[in-house]
């Protein structure tokens, strides 16, 4: 077989392949007989035909029909005797073929471009925040906690700092155009953003009353957001005393109220403990993907991954019926490129350090996930932990955790203490 390849880009290929007849022949002779034995013609029984008539009558559809059924097995070894891995389907751009003459065939498809991984093994810089635990914090979470345990009273008369509104909410551009609406929107007053001078536009205000109030945004006159609220009912909400009483309504396990903050603590240094996890994780992927910033991937590939994207959105979101699929797709391109840089790394690192996971590995796992369960759902609770699907799951969960250990282990990490006050901005809000 003579092959040539043509690098066209970066990702395209143009690959001629030639087949002298005397390579191909046994292939042909087999397939005309097979295809002999299915026609039918007047006067002969069916498979009796004789060879000289069917190819006379069926010549040139045996041939077309004999690329078509032969194109796969000779498109493969061609791309193995040249190690090219195409990444979508052949667009076939010539054919040539008759019978007892040679096949020449030329395709174009695309590949994967070739890259060589950033030297992150010397190190490279990321930042690890500390985020600090405040009193105020555990403050909120408390009164968070309240909230949900509140006594709701409907009020009869006007609103005051601290009461709910029940509103249908209308937003307007300028010229009072409704550009969303919803219904049933919970109002707090006093509780951001409807604390200040917005507050004091709802103060007083009852139900069946009409207020439109404009909610600035900072530094940023044009975009400011007009709402015009049609109150339908106004409420008050009592809230419990912080007690042991009530810690222990909350937290059964725990003795008193202290006991209840200490496990409030607990879990909010879990919370900010894994948004910085988040965080360098994401340092890390744009390290890497910014490295590879020039590498230019197929569009095919691209293509497919945006698809991906959109058909996992219209299964989070499916009562969304107007997602425009165009426009999701063209959105989500540059993600989509992003995350597949992203993944090549990984892989390759996966690949070149044999980052593995075991069944030990998942069972460990499993048996860590089941130390907080109830000792009477447990048996229902493993059996579920140790399906197929489940299992599947923990192993790329086990094996992005190595994985990200394992890069970690070559950065160099400078810690941040991140107070209260800084979260915002450090987190982009």
């Amino acid at each position: 077989m003579k092959i040539t390849v043509k690098e066209i880009s970066a990702n395209k290929r143009e690959m001629t392949f030639e087949h002298a007849w005397e390579d191909i022949e046994q292939d042909y002779n087999v397939f005309a007989k097979d295809f002999a034995k299915k026609v039918e013609l007047t006067g002969f029984r069916k498979g009796k035909i004789p060879m000289a008539i069917v190819e006379k009558k069926f010549g040139p559809r045996i041939d077309y029909d004999f690329v078509n059924e032969k194109f796969t097995d000779y498109y493969g070894k061609a791309l193995d005797e040249k190690k090219l891995v195409p990444v979508n389907q052949p667009e076939l751009s010539d054919l040539d073929f008759k019978k007892n003459g040679p096949l020449k065939l030329t395709v174009k498809f695309e590949v994967m471009p070739e890259w060589d991984m950033p030297k992150y093994k010397n190190g490279f810089p990321i930042e690890e925040n500390h985020y600090v635990i405040e009193s105020a914090d555990i403050e909120d979470s408390l009164l968070h906690l309240r909230e949900n345990a509140a006594e709701v009273k409907p009020v009869e008369g006007a609103a005051k700092a601290g009461y709910h509104i029940i509103a249908d909410v209308q937003e307007l551009t300028k010229d009072e155009t409704v550009v969303n609406e919803s219904k049933g929107s919970r109002i707090i007053l006093g509780k951001a953003p409807f604390d200040g001078e917005t507050e004091k536009v709802l103060i007083g205000i009852k139900a069946g009353e009409t207020r439109t109030i404009t909610l600035k945004a900072e530094n940023q006159k044009d975009n400011d957001h007009i709402f015009k609220l049609d109150v339908t009912a106004i409420e008050e909400h009592v809230l419990p005393e912080l007690s042991d009483e009530f810690a222990q309504t909350v937290n059964p396990d725990g003795e008193n109220l202290d006991a209840l903050k200490e496990k409030t603590r607990k879990e909010l240094e879990s919370y900010w403990t894994n948004q910085s996890n988040q965080r360098m994780e994401e340092q890390i992927a744009d390290f890497f993907i910014n490295y590879l910033s020039d590498i230019e991937l197929p569009k095919s590939v691209i293509e497919e991954q945006a698809k991906n994207i959109y058909e996992d959105m219209k299964k989070r979101y499916p009562a969304d019926p107007e997602m425009d699929e165009a426009a999701v797709i063209e959105n989500y391109r540059e993600t989509a490129e992003k995350s597949l840089k992203w993944q090549l790394v990984k892989n390759k690192i996966i690949k070149e350090d044999e980052i593995s996971v075991s069944e030990e590995d998942i069972d460990t796992k499993i048996a860590d996930m089941l130390k907080d369960v109830n000792e009477d759902l447990r048996e229902s609770y493993e059996k579920y932990y140790q399906s197929p699907q489940i299992r599947n799951q923990l192993h790329d969960d086990i094996i992005n955790t190595k994985l990200t250990d394992h890069i970690k282990s070559f950065a160099k990490i400078k810690t941040k203490k991140v107070s209260r006050k800084a979260r915002p901005k450090e987190m982009g809000q």
